[in-house]
């Protein structure tokens, strides 16, 4: 049966990276990124995560080989098109709604998704189908912050996918709390009782965006709820003048 080690090699060979590569990655030590492919220990917590991004895949698809329905496996750069009122979808295309005012990791509200939105935008069917996403449910805001940088940026544009609320460990999920909207890997956090769940940021400095931790007693008085799992950003750079 396949180890989590066989699969960092495996991700290791497909990438061509080398061991001293792991290490400058992640900052583990070079005897910690031994261990790993060894199979002596595993990975866990902000290191399997960035060792994930890294490797271009899940920290799930890491620990247990699983790359399900449930789980994106990498984060997905598109390619899209704006869509102007009236215009004609494109062959190939699928319009999905776009809320250019919406944020993630901001607090501005309760998410206002649910009702379709007059702006759209234009993604390949066929990425629709490879990432197992519900065009339906698809929807498109901006990230406000630094808390998921490097992996997402302040004002980059990504979609949530609303029909998925299960928590898989190390996905990307947008959720409520209170009038804060936020977006972080989760995991399944049940040290005080089944349900609850764990927020990390992808942003190293730990002083300005510590773990946090949601216990089924809070996210029952609070009201604390998933919005949906993260599959896609758009990629883009400002052009130097």
């Amino acid at each position: 049966m396949q180890t989590t080690a066989d699969r960092i090699i495996l991700r290791m060979q497909e990438l061509k990276v080398q061991h001293k590569d792991i290490v400058a990655a992640t900052g583990a030590s070079k005897g910690t990124v031994t261990n790993w492919i060894s199979g002596v220990n595993e990975p866990t917590g902000k290191r399997l995560i960035t060792l994930a991004s890294f490797l271009k895949t899940s920290p799930d698809w890491l620990l247990t080989g699983k790359n399900d329905e449930g789980s994106n496996g990498k984060i997905t750069n598109a390619e899209v098109q704006i869509y102007d009122e009236n215009d004609p979808v494109p062959e190939g295309f699928t319009a999905i709604d776009f809320y250019d005012e919406i944020y993630v990791s901001a607090g501005n509200g309760h998410l206002n998704i649910e009702s379709p939105s007059a702006n759209k935008f234009f993604v390949p069917t066929g990425l629709l189908y490879e990432c197992n996403v519900d065009s339906y449910y698809a929807k498109v805001v901006k990230v406000r912050g630094d808390s998921m940088a490097p992996d997402l940026l302040d004002g980059q544009r990504i979609s949530v996918d609303i029909s998925a609320k299960k928590i898989f460990d190390g996905e990307i999920y947008a959720f409520q709390v209170g009038d804060d909207t936020k977006i972080k890997y989760l995991f399944n956090w049940n040290e005080q009782g089944p349900g609850g769940f764990k927020a990390v940021s992808r942003n190293e400095d730990k002083l300005r965006f510590p773990d946090e931790y949601y216990s089924p007693e809070r996210i029952e008085a609070e009201g604390i709820h998933v919005i949906g799992q993260f599959w896609m950003k758009l990629d883009t750079r400002k052009i130097r003048r």
